[in-house]
């Protein structure tokens, strides 16, 4: 019988799994411990409306402290996890205290990947992660200055619309021949695209950063092709890693994270990982994934504690994502595998509100809607049919 539940990592993941053994009447002990000062907060945000100063910080926690003491969940905050010990099922801090448990959920999400170039350690280069990163960027964010983003994922764009808002001259640096080339179609790619060099926004495709000049801060981002970039910050956003070293250093089994089942079980009995850090299967029989999303994190951590108690777990939901860049949303329901080839059909107007259907072999695999939440509501349980028709414009 489950009576003390450890969770590492006080993020979305965390914060969702402790609630969730509490709304499914589990009345023993929950730890959930973080290494960041403040209390569970959202992290989608920080590249839009806290970066662009329309959300303050304090909007940003999921609960209050008092919230979690009331819930008896006892919040380890500034709290570092040194060892995982699967074999005694328990954890030891930083500073020695060893905590007992009869379940464990590793939720220790991602780490910005950084790139070892030269001059990849002068002032006013960022990563984008945590609410201090975000302070950190904001902090040099003026009308006038020059921004150089690495990387034209959804977090770099972001943060290249919320720079731009602010006025910042803004320039986006992409290895890859086109945008969001592992997670969008070509046709939202080139719109999305589109918005941002209609506001000003400076976008350069298949360059590669061969690193950065100046004295004591950043002045140049250097491309492989011999173009040099002045900056006076530089945003990487490169990607994330899991943070997967604890799991490793005990002997759970990883790969691009730590692998679960579809519950979050891991190679370790007792054992969980969910959100950021699990490369789960995602569906019956599908492969491992790692996909970083709020909505993967709350499914994940609400199906692990379900299963720790022994409970029947939540139905799966199809992965969805979002996205916001200069006043315009962007909300993708399902998952194109990488390599696959699709049909994309779109309904609407690239240049304004759109949808794009993709298919493979006449099953609707994905939906990405651009201000069209219809769409992207009523597609949800479509994906995996055949034969899907598409709405009327």
């Amino acid at each position: 019988m489950v009576q003390s539940v450890v969770i590492v990592g006080a993020g979305q993941a965390g914060a969702e799994a402790a609630i969730t053994l509490r709304q499914l009447k589990f009345t023993g002990a929950i730890r959930l411990i973080g290494r960041e000062a403040l209390a569970p907060y959202e992290r989608p945000p920080l590249s839009k409306g806290f970066l662009s100063s329309e959300v303050a910080s304090e909007r940003l926690c999921f609960r209050t402290p008092e919230a979690y003491a009331r819930a008896d969940i006892e919040l380890m905050l500034r709290c570092q996890v040194r060892a995982l010990a699967p074999a005694g099922r328990r954890v030891v801090l930083d500073d020695g205290r060893a905590f007992p448990y009869d379940a464990c959920i590793l939720a220790t999400g991602s780490s910005a990947r950084r790139l070892n170039l030269p001059g990849a350690g002068l002032e006013n280069i960022f990563v984008l992660r945590t609410i201090e990163d975000a302070q950190n960027l904001r902090r040099g964010l003026a009308p006038g200055c020059r921004l150089a983003v690495i990387g034209g994922g959804y977090l770099g764009l972001e943060a290249a619309a919320s720079a731009s808002k602010l006025g910042a001259s803004v320039t986006v640096i992409e290895a890859q021949p086109s945008l969001l080339s592992r997670s969008a179609s070509p046709l939202t790619a080139k719109a999305l695209g589109q918005r941002h060099r209609r506001a000003g926004v400076e976008i350069l495709l298949g360059e590669t950063v061969k690193g950065f000049t100046g004295g004591r801060s950043v002045e140049a981002v250097m491309l492989a092709s011999g173009a040099v970039i002045p900056a006076d910050l530089v945003l990487v956003a490169a990607g994330g890693v899991a943070e997967a070293a604890l799991a490793r250093d005990a002997g759970l089994d990883c790969v691009d994270g730590i692998l679960t089942d579809l519950d979050g079980r891991t190679s370790a009995e007792g054992v969980y990982a969910v959100g950021d850090c699990a490369s789960s299967v995602q569906y019956a029989g599908g492969s491992h994934q790692r996909l970083e999303s709020v909505q993967c994190a709350v499914q994940q951590a609400r199906r692990a504690a379900a299963a720790i108690l022994g409970l029947p777990r939540p139905a799966l939901k199809v992965p969805y994502f979002w996205s916001e860049q200069f006043g315009l949303k962007l909300q993708i329901a399902g998952l194109v595998e990488p390599g696959l080839v699709t049909r994309d059909e779109v309904v609407g107007d690239l240049d304004g509100d759109f949808a794009v259907y993709r298919f493979h072999e006449d099953v609707l695999v994905a939906v990405e809607a651009f201000n069209r939440p219809r769409d992207f509501i009523q597609a949800q349980p479509r994906i995996g049919m055949r034969g899907v028709a598409l709405p009327a414009a």
